[in-house]
C-alpha cells in the first residue's frame, strides 16, 4: 500500500458516531430558515466595509419575477434568462422612504428568498412597478 498506508486503512465514521446532523438535505432546511430570520443577521447588501464600499454583493438590476396571488408571495425569478424557483421566503419588509415627495419617494417591499442553494433580495417597487434584485448572499 505505500507509505500512505495508515491512512488508507483510517475509519472516518467509527461505530456509533453519525455521520450527518441532518439525515437529509430536506432536514437541514428549517434550521436553515432560523438562522437567516434571527434578528443578529443582518442583510449582506446592507453591510459596508470602513471605507465606504460595500462588502456583499449589491445589485440593482430587473427581474421578472412569478407572483403567487393565492400564497400572496413570489415563487421564481429570472435572472440573465436563467430561471430560479424560490425555496422558501427568509424574512420580508418594507420600506417608504420621502412618502411625501412624489419625484424622490422610495416605496418598497423586499423578500428575502432561499432559491438554488442560495439567498437573494428581491424588491417589488411599488412607485415603478418594477421588480429588482438588490442583495446576493452566497
Amino acid at each position: 500500500m505505500g507509505h500512505n498506508a495508515a491512512i488508507k486503512r483510517f475509519s472516518a465514521t467509527p461505530a456509533g458516531q453519525p455521520i450527518e446532523l441532518f439525515d437529509e438535505v430536506s432536514g437541514r432546511m428549517p434550521a436553515i430558515l432560523e438562522l437567516f430570520a434571527s434578528p443578529w443577521i443582518v442583510r449582506a447588501s446592507d453591510l459596508v466595509h470602513r471605507d465606504g464600499s460595500c462588502a456583499a454583493k449589491h445589485a440593482d438590476e430587473p427581474l421578472e419575477v412569478t407572483w403567487d396571488a393565492a400564497s400572496q408571495r413570489p415563487v421564481q425569478f429570472t435572472r440573465a434568462e436563467e430561471a430560479y424557483a424560490i425555496d422558501a421566503i427568509v424574512q420580508s419588509w418594507a420600506i417608504e422612504r420621502v412618502w411625501w415627495d412624489p419625484r424622490a419617494r422610495v416605496s418598497r417591499r423586499f423578500w428575502r428568498v432561499a432559491a438554488r442553494g442560495g439567498v437573494y433580495d428581491i424588491a417589488y417597487d411599488r412607485d415603478a412597478d418594477s421588480w429588482l434584485l438588490m442583495g446576493i448572499q452566497d
